[in-house]
């Protein structure tokens, strides 16, 4: 009986006993059996108890099995990227106490932590996860949806492999939400597996044109695209960036734009087109705020491009490189770091320095990272500085791991 699991809620809540509760109503012992279900009880006797508990039975009872909805309604918003709208129901639901019954506790948890990926708190995500993960009895759909969550936590954090053995457990008979098609295709895309990448970016992009998202839409798309363009047989001429941009701009999805943007340019600076490239780089910069990674990653770009287009200065290189170094320390993004400070030890011709930096510093980063396209091409870089100095041993080092991937790939019998 509802009635009385709102009942026993609310006594608790209230810190009140059972006899307390039933002083002139009713014995504790009939209480213990109307919050337990095992006995009928009349209208006069609820409106009693919930008088005295301060509350309207038929309010909490409409409240209660509106829940169910509202929480959907919440998870479909974080899915679908709707940030105001889940804002907005976040703070419907935070002033509605029934939340907090176990029955509904778990559901609103696990929402609730995707909220928090969503928005990037990361830490209160973490606690929440640390604290499902001591759940027991977990429904179906409760453990697949952890399993989702816990591989979002796991892609943020960039340990792309545990992600994809979350994503990979996951089952759509009892947890029907194929944007985790999505995530997986990420974590594909930075362990440099395209083809895999590029199948689940399909299949996202499936999912998310049949419920109608174009913001996710623009995403998966996007997330193709990338795969494609490394493709060496791809033409730049039939890139769709622009295309995507456009959207974009006409429905004012700036971080979506500003991606885009970024990668356009990275793509020009593959073509040789750094003059092109430095435009788009600075586009993408403005759009985002400067202590965001987005930005930070654009301006690396930049100083890339610019390094490579040869017209300015190394004094305004290096104030850039500097800028770079600020911004990454103030928000903690290592990768970022080990770039600016590999560029500054290049800008000034401090060759030593530079694969010091690297070998010490920057490249175990990217291994223990599981960055597998840095990883090799600064394997490369490494093999081929360490043959110039005649050390054959330590080039062999970073030869080896190569050797051993295009072995495992060689298919010819």
């Amino acid at each position: 009986m509802l009635e009385g699991q709102i009942i026993k809620f609310y006594r608790e809540r209230q810190s009140m006993m059972q006899k307390d509760l039933g002083i002139g109503i009713c014995s504790s012992t009939h209480i213990s059996k109307i919050e337990r279900g095992l006995t009928e009880v009349s209208k006069e006797t609820i409106n009693l108890l919930s008088r005295r508990l301060c509350i309207d039975m038929e309010t909490e009872i409409k409240t209660y099995l509106g829940l169910d909805s509202l929480l959907k309604e919440w998870h479909e918003s974080i899915i679908f990227k709707m940030k105001t709208k889940a804002k907005r129901i976040k703070k419907q639901l935070e002033a509605i106490a029934l939340l907090q019954m176990p029955v509904i506790y778990r559901s609103y948890t696990l929402v609730l932590t995707r909220y928090y990926l969503l928005i990037g708190l990361d830490h209160q995500a973490k606690s929440l996860i640390d604290e499902m993960e001591k759940w027991s009895d977990l429904s179906p759909y409760e453990n697949n949806m952890l399993l989702h969550i816990k591989g979002i936590n796991r892609l943020m954090n960039k340990e792309f492999y545990k992600a994809i053995s979350h994503f990979q457990g996951i089952d759509l008979t009892y947890y029907n939400n194929q944007e985790y098609y999505y995530h997986l295709a990420f974590a594909y895309h930075s362990l440099n597996s395209r083809v895999l990448a590029y199948y689940f970016a399909e299949k996202s992009l499936r999912f998310f044109t049949e419920v109608r998202s174009l913001t996710r839409m623009i995403e998966a798309e996007m997330l193709m695209l990338v795969q494609v363009e490394r493709d060496e047989f791809y033409d730049p001429k039939d890139t769709e960036y622009q295309r995507l941009i456009e959207m974009t701009e006409n429905i004012g999805l700036d971080h979506q734009r500003a991606m885009l943007t970024h990668n356009l340019a990275y793509q020009k600076v593959r073509q040789g087109n750094y003059d092109i490239a430095c435009e788009y780089y600075k586009q993408s910069m403005d759009i985002k705020d400067p202590h965001t990674a987005l930005h930070i990653a654009s301006l690396e770009g930049y100083i890339n491009a610019l390094t490579r287009q040869g017209l300015k200065s190394t004094e305004e290189l290096l104030q850039l490189v500097e800028k770079g170094i600020a911004l990454s320390e103030e928000i903690t993004e290592p990768i970022y770091i080990h770039f600016f400070y590999l560029h500054k030890y290049n800008l000034q011709n401090e060759k030593e320095l530079y694969y010091h930096y690297l070998e010490k510093e920057a490249f175990p980063y990217y291994q223990k990272m599981a960055h597998i396209r840095l990883f090799e091409h600064y394997s490369i870089k490494l093999f081929d500085f360490h043959m110039e100095k005649g050390n054959v041993e330590e080039a062999n080092q970073y030869a080896a791991y190569l050797v051993e991937k295009y072995r495992k790939n060689d298919k010819f019998a």
